[in-house]
């Protein structure tokens, strides 16, 4: 079915399965299973068998590798509540485990919690649920009678996210309370606590996340407001102790800038990227972004290399005002970074805008691709237009992208609705710019059909898989496409 595609990447025994004979039931998700460095193990399917009772619906699980081979599948019965609306968030791998939770909620928040299954690779079994309640952990599911009651008066929602052989319990606030979130809590896989962490300050207007973590470490950000100063700090864990190996400040009221970043580890060093906007209580802001920077931090927190990079010095290849703003009044919002070995970083962004229309009011307008290249001293040295037509009513045409050759290079995807210089005719392309030995290639792949809908994914190093159906639900194909991307 999926037609067109002559064009410079090449196609080499694409590999195909049909996603409507794994299972009998309504797909509720389809989804990458990631490996724990980044990297595709394969894809989770979930089906909705049956409902059994009032309050049981029964489902089937699929796992395909990354080649699209079937390695498991099994049933389970879960537990539904009355006015409670549920989805089951991606699952997380941790060795030969997945972590599956689902998120219950009501439509004014005030009823939430989450339910969360271990699935055994190895034997194909699939463990009871389990949740947490007054920071301690329970087995089964939660009892129907008095739910929404008891959950009205819990103040925070507790999210395990696998980690490390194991998985960190984060807090998440509820709208309906005032006080914020203050404690991480770590559990091995056999669902023994290991550690615990208050961040210690109850007094302010709190907030941390998890930024990132590998096979070590996990790095969070904390942030403290008390409407006069804005106080933001890095703390890296060690993953098996708990312990704080380091706590860097990254803005309080004397610094010149805020911002918002991203961050990798690579050897003993971690290497922070973002973007900067004039200091402020109220955080970084997006619309007052006057720059980018690089922050380099050696084992103990230590600062080894800080630099800004202000917009009016990208002058040289590409034309911007000191607030960002370009022709036409766009901006560019970062969509990616990649942060590579050797510490030389490319920023991804898209150029954006709020338009005006008479009948519909603000829209939003998206263009061309802009990639900036640094170097590991964080200069510019390159900055390349990946150009796209206009679209209107969409936030991003970027769709995602991989590290590529041990994280050496890199690949990134988008979908753009592209007029026919001939025939004027809009059709659906699917853009592939790839970064390899400091190289840039920009492909493109005709996606268009008047009876199917193709739907990219993330795929393992090298290959994109496309997932092919129709308006009646009676195709529904996936398959790897290898690309060239030397």
């Amino acid at each position: 079915m999926l037609f067109g595609l002559l064009f410079c990447v090449a196609i080499i025994n694409a590999q195909t399965s049909s996603l409507l004979n794994l299972a009998s039931g309504d797909m509720q998700m389809f989804t990458p299973i990631y490996e724990e460095d980044n990297n595709i193990y394969g894809y989770f399917s979930l089906f909705k068998l049956d409902q059994l009772s009032k309050n049981e619906e029964k489902y089937e699980y699929v796992i395909l590798d990354k080649n699209l081979n079937k390695v498991a599948n099994g049933e389970f019965v879960d537990t539904e509540y009355a006015g409670v609306y549920s989805r089951y968030y991606m699952p997380d791998k941790i060795g030969d485990n997945l972590i599956l939770t689902k998120s219950y909620a009501n439509m004014n928040g005030s009823v939430a919690f989450t339910s969360t299954r271990m699935l055994l690779l190895n034997d194909n079994t699939i463990q009871k649920p389990f949740y947490f309640e007054d920071q301690n952990l329970k087995k089964g599911f939660r009892p129907v009678e008095k739910l929404k009651k008891v959950q009205r008066n819990v103040k925070f929602v507790n999210v395990p996210i696998g980690v490390n052989n194991g998985y960190v319990v984060i807090e998440l606030r509820k709208k309906m309370t005032k006080e914020y979130p203050n404690n991480i809590y770590y559990y091995n896989l056999d669902h023994e606590k290991i550690w615990d962490y208050s961040f210690g300050d109850i007094q302010r207007k709190s907030a941390y996340g998890l930024e990132s973590f590998d096979e070590e470490v996990l790095y969070f950000s904390y942030t403290t407001n008390d409407h006069r100063n804005t106080n933001v700090k890095l703390l890296r864990f060690d993953a098996s102790s708990g312990e704080v190996t380091f706590d860097y400040l990254l803005e309080d009221i004397h610094s010149k800038y805020n911002y918002d970043y991203t961050l990798k580890r690579i050897n003993d060093k971690t290497v922070l990227t973002g973007k900067i906007s004039p200091y402020s209580v109220t955080g970084y802001d997006y619309n007052k972004a006057v720059g980018l920077f690089k922050i380099v931090l050696d084992a103990q927190g230590n600062e080894v290399f800080k630099k800004h990079f202000l917009w009016e010095e990208a002058g040289e290849y590409i034309e911007m005002s000191r607030t960002g703003r370009l022709e036409a009044g766009y901006k560019l919002r970062v969509k990616s970074y990649f942060i590579f070995k050797d510490e030389s970083i490319v920023v991804l962004a898209e150029k954006f805008k709020i338009g005006q229309n008479l009948l519909l009011g603000a829209i939003a307008k998206t263009t061309d691709f802009v990639l900036m290249e640094f170097d590991e001293k964080f200069n510019l040295k390159n900055a390349q237009t990946i150009n796209k037509d206009l679209s209107k009513f969409s936030s991003s045409d970027f769709l995602f992208a991989q590290y590529l050759n041990d994280e050496k290079d890199a690949v990134f995807f988008y979908q753009d609705y592209q007029k026919d210089s001939e025939t004027k005719d809009k059709n659906w392309i699917l853009g592939i710019v790839s970064i390899v030995g400091g190289q840039i290639n920009h492909e493109k792949i005709p996606m268009s059909s008047d009876e199917f809908f193709i739907h990219p994914y993330i795929a393992k190093e090298g290959y994109i898989l496309l997932r092919e159906f129709n308006k009646n639900s009676d195709f529904d194909e996936i398959r790897l496409e290898q690309l060239n991307l030397n």
